[in-house]
């Protein structure tokens, strides 16, 4: 009887799972008189206890398995349709550029290109002999037909304002003299050009619009985007004042009839050639300001080959579209030795007045040991140890500043101690309107 139960048991054990075996085990062994009939009772039921065991268990396995199928599939449709819109964005973002770069540069016509004609130079600059030897170098250094050249300078005008400014231009600069100190109310009636309500509210739609622009320069050129914005606030408005002359006249008038600069300037015309032809553009369509600045951050045309960026990913730098522009400013600073995280200017605390002793402007150095021997504090502790002292003619008397490094590399941008504190201070209205909070009143 015992060799009997052990010969079944044996077989519990390949038909089943090792924990039903135990207990039909110790079912068979509780009772060793047990009938032969009613072992083989005990064994099936244990092992249709098995079967029931591995079939839900397979059951639950493939249950499982479908659930986490469905899950998948789910994810894999949600990041399609994820994708799909933003497909539809950039698609809406590049049409949107497309349609901001024929309206602001007018280059719907595309590249100017030789109109067929045996064209002869004509009109106001055609008797400036700087016309001809200007026209001979293009075609002999960068290759246009003379045409071509012919026909641009030809539809080149220039206008009486134009003239004026060039005749202004031209004239000798007079040395600034520093000595008498700072014109009262002079910064804060400049100031008042910038930091209004009007441009803030402006630069905080751009900075809305632009949002995936901005943030890419900032973290590949390590410049804020709070002042990438305020210099295109300063320079034209967010694209509001591009300019209303035409580049190739401005450029041209104040090339060929300036006596002191007009080597400059017609270099700057050579570079926008140049980039009118790179980019497919018509030069007689595009505007600029009465020295030749294009695009919305007004870049000289020889620096947009510097600096330009073609941050938009379209193959071409268009500084009339807002992502170019901005990844052209902020590569701009950072070739300019922006430090990233530095401070840009702090207040100053005056206990006297001998600091109005020292040299003052952005060029001015000092350490901070040595202002304080002038009764100059800076208001805060997050300044360069080196710094320029800054004095400006507020309304309510004089103001003074330290400027850190990153002040003066803004400076690189326009030399002007104002133009710099005008970039920075609209910056900052932007940043604590963007960010949450009321501008602080000056």
């Amino acid at each position: 009887m015992k060799d009997q139960l052990k010969n079944r048991c044996g077989k519990l054990k390949r038909a089943s799972s090792a924990i039903l075996i135990l207990v039909a085990l110790s079912a068979c062994s509780s009772n060793p008189a047990v009938p032969s009939a009613d072992v083989d009772t005990v064994e099936d039921r244990a092992v249709a206890q098995a079967a029931a065991v591995q079939q839900s268990t397979q059951l639950t396995l493939e249950a499982r398995k479908a659930q986490l199928e469905e899950i998948k599939a789910r994810k894999l449709e949600q990041r399609k349709r994820e994708l799909e819109k933003i497909k539809a964005v950039r698609q809406a973002q590049f049409a949107q550029q497309n349609r901001q770069r024929n309206q602001m540069s007018g280059s719907r016509g595309g590249q100017l290109r030789n109109t067929g004609k045996s064209h002869q130079l004509t009109g106001e600059f055609s008797r400036n002999p700087k016309t001809h030897a200007f026209i001979n170098k293009m075609v002999s250094r960068h290759g246009f037909d003379r045409k071509t050249m012919n026909y641009v300078l030809s539809k080149a005008k220039s206008t009486a304002f134009l003239k004026r400014m060039a005749y202004k231009d031209s004239l000798p600069r007079k040395p600034k003299n520093k000595s008498t100190g700072v014109r009262a109310g002079s910064w804060a009636k400049y100031r008042g050009n910038f930091l209004t309500s009007r441009t803030i509210n402006k630069g905080l739609q751009f900075w809305n619009a632009n949002r995936s622009a901005l943030q890419r320069a900032e973290q590949r050129y390590g410049v804020p985007q709070e002042y990438i914005l305020g210099i295109i606030g300063v320079e034209t408005r967010y694209g509001e004042n591009v300019g209303t002359n035409r580049t190739v006249d401005a450029l041209a008038t104040m090339g060929f009839n300036n006596a002191r600069r007009g080597a400059y300037f017609t270099s700057e015309l050579e570079s926008y050639l140049i980039m009118a032809r790179r980019a497919g553009l018509d030069p007689l369509k595009p505007k600029a300001s009465y020295a030749g600045a294009i695009g919305l951050c007004q870049f000289m045309p020889s620096n947009v080959k510097k600096y330009g960026v073609d941050h938009d990913g379209n193959g071409s730098c268009n500084l009339w579209t807002a992502a170019d522009a901005i990844g052209s400013v902020a590569n701009y600073f950072k070739k300019h030795g922006w430090r990233t995280g530095g401070p840009v200017v702090v207040k100053a605390l005056t206990n006297s007045q001998r600091y109005k002793s020292l040299k003052w402007g952005f060029k001015s150095k000092y350490s901070l040991n040595h202002l304080k021997n002038y009764g100059v504090l800076p208001a805060s502790r997050n300044i360069d140890r080196q710094v320029s002292l800054i004095r400006l003619g507020g309304a309510r008397g004089e103001e003074v500043w330290l400027g850190g490094h990153n002040f003066y590399v803004i400076t690189r941008y326009n030399h002007s101690s104002k133009y710099a504190m005008a970039v920075h201070q609209l910056a900052q209205a932007l940043k604590q309107r963007h960010y949450g909070g009321r501008i602080a009143a000056r």
